[in-house]
């Protein structure tokens, strides 16, 4: 069942929006549900998906090597030892 939803917006985004929906065939409000498909995902499944690392890449090692080591060129894991 759909829902009525009411916006607000700019006079040129409403324009466009009109255009592109024009262009499509397809009614304004195609266009916007759409677009929150695109920007919220389509699926309840989408929202478990955890958003990605900000602090990815943020850091430095001081290693120039690592991806070399990552990639198994040079790295030996040192033997198994119980304690």
């Amino acid at each position: 069942m759909m829902q009525r939803l009411m916006i607000q917006a700019e006079p040129e985004l409403v324009q466009r929006t009109k255009r592109r929906a024009r262009e499509r065939g397809v009614s304004v409000a195609q266009v916007v549900r759409e677009a929150i498909e695109r920007e919220l995902g389509s699926t309840a499944e989408d929202e478990r998906i955890p958003p990605p690392l900000s602090c990815i890449g943020a850091f430095r090692s001081g290693r120039s090597d690592l991806s070399r080591l990552a990639s198994g060129d040079i790295f030996e894991p040192e033997p198994w030892r119980s304690s």
